[in-house]
């Protein structure tokens, strides 16, 4: 997705301490205080909430996106709810913690997402040697806690995903489009949730799954065929670099991703070759289609463009005349 391939690093932009200026409206009080930094930003004010913010009226159709934000904690960090207003989903992006969630407590490390929700309590603290550095959204709707089921992160469960940056970009983009407060914001950040759900069922595992050996070798494997996306021509020449067999490399892939090790690998070489189509030498030249397919090691250029076109759709040729015509206009 090319959504995904973009970096907007929002928190490395985060502001000093939260404080409340002359005018702004004061936070509800579902909002933790007890942060070092943090960005918010809310969207779908409802009328006549009452005080903890329950909704006295029907809920809107789809996903309606509430709030939102990512938040640096503090080390004495801990919130204990008996109830919550919306449903949440939570990313921890860095540091560590626990959550007692449903009766159960569990660990909280980067990568893991939770979520709750209404007459769900909970209880988050921080191990104040490696604070949490985590991400929220905040949303409601008639069809919200089915699209939750859907990507097996209905309220009351926890997750690890096997790419946290995949997730962490998403909420970069929420993050943007939020703090934008542009008359399109409400629907463009309700679309992302619907992503960031679609995203969580393809890379959440169950947290006792991702810690077994075999979820860190698929990890590991998974990022040795994306670095060797230019040398490595086959799934089998890099299992045999790696130190496996291409029938384990296979299991790996259907027991911790919904795509085999040969698609990953063709998706990231194309993906590659796609890039080298794009850029110009100091000439302002593009490249020729068949020292590209020479470069990633094709037998010839039509070999190539049939597997670039398998990815993409289109032939690299093609490809390459419709990306010249974007940049130049």
């Amino acid at each position: 997705m090319m959504i995904l391939d973009r970096r907007m690093a929002i928190l490395d932009r985060m502001p000093a301490p939260v404080r409340r200026s002359r005018g702004r409206r004061p936070l509800p009080g579902f909002v933790s205080r007890q942060v070092v930094a943090a960005r918010r930003w809310f969207l779908w004010p409802v009328p006549g909430r009452g005080r903890r913010g329950r909704a006295s009226g029907p809920e809107p159709a789809g996903v309606a996106v509430v709030c939102g934000g990512c938040e640096r904690v503090r080390g004495d960090y801990c919130v204990a709810r008996d109830d919550f207003p919306y449903l949440c989903v939570e990313f921890v992006a860095a540091g560590r913690g626990t959550l007692d969630l449903k009766g159960r407590r569990h660990d909280l490390l980067p990568g893991t997402v939770f979520a709750y929700g209404p007459g769900m309590p909970h209880t988050i603290r921080t191990d104040p040697r490696l604070r949490l550095r985590k991400y929220y959204v905040d949303f409601l709707g008639a069809d919200a806690v089915a699209r939750m089921q859907a990507a097996r992160i209905p309220p009351g469960s926890i997750r690890r995903v096997t790419q946290p940056q995949e997730v962490g970009e998403i909420f970069d983009l929420l993050q943007q489009c939020g703090l934008a407060q542009s008359s399109h914001a409400a629907a463009l950040c309700s679309q992302l949730v619907g992503l960031l759900l679609t995203k969580i069922a393809e890379r959440g595992v169950r947290p006792d799954e991702s810690d077994r050996p075999g979820g860190a070798t698929f990890e590991r494997f998974r990022l040795f065929l994306a670095d060797g996306r230019q040398r490595f021509t086959s799934v089998a020449a890099a299992c045999r670099e790696f130190g496996i067999s291409p029938a384990y490399g296979c299991r790996l892939f259907r027991r911790f991703d919904t795509t085999s090790p040969y698609r990953f690998l063709l998706r990231q070489r194309m993906q590659l070759a796609a890039e080298m189509l794009s850029r110009r030498d100091r000439g302002g030249d593009r490249p020729l289609v068949r020292d590209v397919a020479a470069r990633l090691g094709f037998a010839d250029q039509y070999q190539f463009s049939r597997a670039f076109k398998r990815v993409f759709g289109t032939s690299p040729a093609r490809f390459q005349q419709e990306t010249a015509t974007r940049r130049d206009a």
